[in-house]
């Protein structure tokens, strides 16, 4: 059983405590995990949850696609308005695209140019309150607030030394933007032997100075990643940040916006066994031969990664990906149709519940979830999603 825990949950809304009565059968769970080190609020959580084991889901509305008036291309970020309108930052249209609270999609707020109200490479997207989005525009190195309402439109710089790393890199591995305007970053660092210093650095208008959160070690092949390799992990959300033990342990810390730690928790659960593509044995992988040799040469890790990414929604709640991407696959949005592990804000667990396929986890408040759907073509849709088959209130 869960242990309990100092007043952690005080701030928990409604909607979170109702969520955490669902009926659910009390059965015994299994050996529970342990904390290293405790030192403040500690939860502890076996395999068991409140949610019932046979959820399934109900799709409520799908934009873009091969609609041909619906145009997305590379969906680098999605954000969720109190009213459930959903805004799209496009890195391949360089626009921003906003759907209504169904799923109507009413275009562009914002196109490709470098005025105030326009973006060149828009990698993040949030809403300061219900009539106002912020859009981190990463090559022109700042953040654009634009007044919905008004058409009004305005612009933050950002520190170029804060983006540099990334444009020296090439590619923008992990980004997040807070309604505060503060930005997060995953920052590359030194190769040696195949595994690379990365670190998880912030910044905002407030404080404009580079803040290293944390660094590990990543295995790494061609620039990339393998995420069968544990090391830290990082979930930003919209008051709150979540950190993963860097050695592969399942245990997890949440800190607040000024970095004071809420509470730490672990889960008894076990790594998922390296699939044949992860050991370069799998011949239908798409990716190339030179990639999947040298994966067949590398050492096993002793301890697979037991998750691959962390999501914080909406409501604080926090959904650690258990599925890894493929060796060489795009992992910013996670893997498709991944087995996800849901936690209240306190750290207590909720239930385990898989994504249907092709579909990558991007948002969720309640019984809400918003993902980009890849389809056979390659085309992208946003797609909001229903958790169907709660007992009791909700």
């Amino acid at each position: 059983m869960n242990q309990p825990i100092r007043p952690t949950e005080q701030k928990l809304t409604l909607a979170l405590l109702l969520t955490a009565l669902i009926a659910g059968c009390d059965v015994p769970g299994s050996t529970p995990c342990e904390v290293t080190n405790p030192n403040g609020p500690v939860v502890t959580n076996t395999s068991v949850g409140v949610w019932p084991a046979d959820l399934s889901w109900r799709e409520v509305w799908r934009a873009g696609g091969l609609n041909e008036a619906e145009v997305l291309v590379r969906p680098a970020g999605v954000a969720v308005s109190p009213d459930g309108s959903v805004a799209v930052a496009d890195w391949g249209l360089a626009e921003v695209i906003l759907l209504g609270p169904g799923g109507e999609w009413e275009g562009p707020v914002s196109a490709r140019g470098e005025g105030p109200g326009e973006v060149q490479a828009p990698v993040a997207v949030t809403w300061a309150d219900a009539d106002t989005l912020l859009i981190l525009d990463v090559s022109a190195f700042r953040i654009v607030t634009l007044e919905l309402a008004s058409g009004s439109a305005s612009v933050t710089p950002v520190d170029p030394a804060f983006l540099a790393p990334v444009f020296a890199a090439g590619q923008v591995r992990f980004v997040a933007l807070q309604p505060d305007r503060t930005v997060w970053l995953e920052f590359p660092g030194p190769v040696a032997d195949g595994w690379e210093e990365r670190s998880f650095v912030r910044w905002s208008p407030d404080r404009p100075v580079n803040d290293t959160i944390m660094g590990s070690r990543a295995r790494g092949l061609a620039g990339a990643a393998l995420a069968a390799w544990p090391r830290s992990l990082l979930g930003v959300g919209p008051a709150t940040w979540v950190v993963s033990n860097p050695d592969g342990r399942y245990e997890l810390e949440v800190f607040d916006r000024d970095g004071t730690s809420l509470v730490r928790f672990c889960h008894a659960a076990e790594a998922l066994p390296l699939s044949p593509a992860e050991r370069g044995e799998d011949p239908d992988a798409e990716m190339p031969d030179a990639f999947r040799d040298a994966l067949r040469e590398l050492d096993e890790p002793a301890n697979p990664a037991i998750i691959s990414r962390i999501v914080v929604d909406l409501d604080g709640r926090i959904w650690v990906q258990r599925d890894r991407p493929l060796p060489g696959e795009f992992a910013g949005h996670g893997a498709a149709g991944a087995m996800h592990d849901v936690f209240l804000p306190s750290g207590r667990f909720l239930g385990s519940i898989r994504l249907p396929d092709e579909q990558r986890l991007m948002e969720a408040r309640g019984r809400r979830v918003w993902t980009i759907h890849t389809g056979s073509l390659g085309e992208s849709s946003i797609v909001a999603l229903e958790i169907e088959g709660f007992r009791g209130r909700s």
